[in-house]
């Protein structure tokens, strides 16, 4: 095997342009192999990640109707929603349940609490709206990020008259996370053109602590809205502090409820499934999904594995066919070469391994340059796939620290499986064309040289 291995690093180094010619056109076919394989592995393990981090939701959400009587309309009820119906919702979602979150509205009024003033502003009408909710971190506000927790904690389910409120209302009354404020029961109305509580007789109290303080991003401009309408004044509790003033009924919701779930796929399942429970007044609710924009980059990380692999096919096929051109005609040359070695006793084995080995130098030598280069290329190539579907993906998807995460790691792994393939069919496109050398007899390539 030795003097084999030497005669063939004797002729490369004979042969240099011929062996560069040879290198670069291993190390384009390398570099298109492991460039292809390795995006075909990053957007399947992207879109694996994009399904379990970012899961999916579906809302139930109530809309209040009206009937018109003499040119004035009149409400026909607040829809609700039981816990009853939340179970079953819960039932049928199973384990790809994550977590789930309820909503419930009223207002308070607060002692010696002094709510930021809106248009038309009186001591009766000094209230807030509240949201009752099983956990505030759920809620749309956060998720959009359009809410922000500054200080404290999110409210949790089985928290007991916790509140968050914004940073304009804590600095305007002087509060900070653990205070505790007493609150009162109140109902917003419009009589005559003025804002007014409905509820003149206070009979329902309770004491909330203060767990959080957030800030509201982007705010609108709120103009002519009433005290209880502007959004600094917009309190979240849990469900207890409603029950207790007497604002919400136990296991009643009248709000949105939220459902999250593990998959995206299997979200319009669950919503045929859901429509299906009877305890849930569908003529006054209606049903809405979200997949977070799932469908639209899961979309995109298709398209780009059925052009990679399209490529990997076209660029495979291409790059055998010029390597084989290459390789008959370069053996043919070596007719002459052949022979010789025939009549000095060489074995045409000896001959085509040979051949072979010196093929395979500059196949790793191709690869070699592969591997130098993959690097940086790679990490180009990550940006220019990944990092627009980043800023289309919610928070946390597809990124890691804010930055786009790398999918196109290198793996040593695959890089010498694919050099494995790539010897392989070095071996075999060398014996097929050293045919001319295999088929004729030492007399008959003698012959040919004369």
């Amino acid at each position: 095997f030795m003097h084999i291995f030497r005669r063939a690093i004797l002729y490369l180094t004979r042969k240099k342009g011929k062996a560069i010619i040879l290198v670069s056109l291993f190390f384009f076919i390398s570099m298109m192999l492991v460039l292809g394989v390795t995006i075909l592995a990053g957007t399947q393990q992207a879109s694996k990640e994009l399904r379990s981090n970012i899961g999916a939701a579906f809302y139930i959400r109530p809309y209040e109707q009206f009937k018109g009587d003499n040119g004035e309309l009149t409400s026909l009820g607040t829809p609700m929603i039981t816990q009853e119906s939340i179970e079953k919702v819960k039932e049928i979602t199973g384990g790809e349940l994550k977590d789930y979150n309820t909503e419930h509205y009223g207002y308070v009024k607060g002692k010696n609490l002094s709510f930021l003033a809106g248009t038309g502003h009186t001591e009766d009408s000094n209230m807030g709206k509240v949201t009752a909710v099983r956990n505030s971190e759920l809620t749309e506000e956060f998720l959009n990020g359009s809410y922000v927790l500054a200080e404290g904690r999110h409210i949790k389910p089985n928290d007991n008259n916790k509140i968050l409120i914004t940073k304009e209302l804590a600095e305007e009354n002087g509060l900070k996370v653990g205070d505790t404020i007493e609150l009162t029961h109140a109902d917003f109305d419009v009589v005559d053109n003025i804002y007014v509580d409905l509820i003149k007789e206070k009979t329902a109290f309770a004491k909330a602590e203060v767990i959080g303080i957030y800030e509201m991003k982007d705010q609108a401009d709120e103009g002519i809205a009433p005290t209880a309408a502007k959004e600094a004044n917009h309190i979240l509790s849990d469900s207890h502090l409603l029950i207790q003033l007497a604002e919400q009924t136990k296991d009643v919701f009248e709000g949105e409820i939220s459902f999250f779930i593990a998959d995206p796929l299997h979200l319009p399942q669950m919503i045929k499934k859901v429509e299906d429970i009877s305890t849930i007044d569908w003529e006054n609710h209606i049903l809405v999904d979200n997949d977070f924009q799932y469908s639209k980059i899961a979309g995109e990380l298709s398209n780009i594995q059925e052009l990679v692999l399209t490529l990997i096919v076209v660029a495979s096929a291409l790059s055998l066919i010029v390597l084989m051109l290459i390789l008959i005609m370069r053996i043919r040359g070596r007719i002459r070469e052949a022979g010789i070695l025939l009549a000095l006793g060489k074995t045409k084995s000896e001959i085509i391994g040979q051949f072979i080995i010196e093929t395979a130098i500059l196949l790793l030598a191709g690869f070699f340059f592969t591997l130098i280069l993959i690097v940086p290329i790679s990490n180009i190539l990550n940006e220019i796939l990944f990092g627009s579907l980043v800023s289309d993906a919610p928070i946390g998807v597809l990124q890691t620290g804010g930055n786009t995460r790398n999918y196109l790691q290198p793996n040593i792994l695959r890089f010498f499986t694919i050099l494995g393939g790539e010897l392989v069919a070095v071996i075999l496109a060398v014996l097929s064309s050293s045919g001319a050398i295999l088929s004729m007899k030492p007399k008959e390539i003698l012959t040919k040289m004369s």
